[in-house]
């Protein structure tokens, strides 16, 4: 008889603890709802990020949230910053899913082919939060550097990786040169660019060859026919005659170049200098960077714009180089 007494007492005791329980939603399982958007603030406690929740609806009880804070040994390590959790949950998959750190916001922004230092810089300036100026900073110091970049030589110019890229609020200048760089390489690699100097060139010097690919041609099909007309003019000792280079002498992006601007003094106007430029003059794209280390076979020495879509005639002497630039002279686009 006092057995069955003391097991009534028991259910007396537990049967509300339990509804309690219940009711905080420390017992039973999420019912999830929409998702909806948690602020965490910096130095929010145990309670006020309980009262955000409950408020959002997300969990039934901001007491509920605390007591499994207490319960998970109230230690629980919650950032601040944005999440979005479903309403319905109890409180212990909230706090589950609120250690596991909030949501990374990132801006994604694109660099295109061709891109000069100060290309990347002006993207991220406009975009992003990180300065221009530090980007150029970061990228030309030397301190940042290629497995490529000669020992004399301390900008990166051409040895970032021209792409869409994610840049979220910790990133820094440096970090996104250090990303920039790496990513290159992983694409040279990719491409066997160890493989550079069965070209008669250095892996720095295909990487220069490239960038000036990237600029010349628009159809990837193209790309290996213009690398062998690099390759085959520098082993001749002839000028290159790459109009990308006066515009980087120049350091303008404009549509033509008048007299002037091809009379410039510069190394890189190869208008006037024989051999490569002294660095890249841009991105290559990896189009670009295959073509470097795996030119067309050919004698082609000359080549001429011949429509608007971007094809161009070859041609192995000057006399027919004269004939096909005759011919679309006229072409405009």
């Amino acid at each position: 008889m006092a057995l069955g007494i003391l097991a009534l007492v028991a259910l007396a005791i537990a049967v509300p603890g339990y509804l309690y329980l219940k009711s905080v939603g420390l017992v039973g399982s999420s019912d999830l709802g929409e998702p909806v958007q948690v602020v965490v603030p910096d130095g929010a406690n145990a309670s006020k990020i309980g009262e955000l929740l409950e408020d959002k609806g997300v969990i039934p009880s901001a007491l509920g949230f605390r007591l499994a804070m207490f319960m998970d040994g109230g230690d629980a390590q919650i950032q601040a910053g944005k999440y979005t959790l479903s309403k319905g949950l109890t409180p212990r998959d909230a706090l589950a899913q609120l250690e596991k750190g909030p949501e990374i916001e990132f801006v994604s922004i694109t660099f295109p082919e061709g891109s000069w230092i100060v290309d990347f810089a002006a993207t991220l300036d406009q975009e992003t939060h990180i300065k221009g100026k530090d980007f150029i900073e970061a990228a030309t110091s030397g301190e940042i550097r290629s497995e490529y970049q000669p020992d004399d030589t301390d900008t990166l110019e051409g040895l970032l990786f021209p792409s869409t890229y994610q840049i979220v609020e910790t990133d820094t200048a440096e970090s996104v040169v250090q990303r920039l760089v790496g990513e290159m390489e992983k694409k040279t690699a990719e491409v066997g660019f160890e493989q550079a100097e069965r070209t008669g060139v250095s892996p720095y010097e295909a990487l220069i060859v490239a960038s000036m690919i990237e600029n010349e041609a628009a159809l990837d099909e193209e790309r290996p026919k213009i690398a062998r007309v690099i390759y085959n003019r520098l082993n001749q000792g002839m000028m290159l005659g790459i109009d990308a280079t006066v515009l980087y002498a120049i350091g303008e992006h404009k549509e033509s170049l008048t007299e002037a601007d091809l009379a410039v003094d510069s190394s890189y106007n190869t208008r006037l200098v024989t051999g490569l430029p002294p660095t890249p003059i841009g991105a290559p794209g990896l189009a670009s960077l295959e073509a470097a280390v795996q030119p067309a076979d050919g004698d082609w020495l000359y080549y001429v714009l011949v429509d608007c879509e971007g094809h161009h005639a070859f041609s192995e002497g000057y006399d027919e180089f004269l004939q096909n630039k005759a011919a679309y002279q006229e072409l405009v686009c």
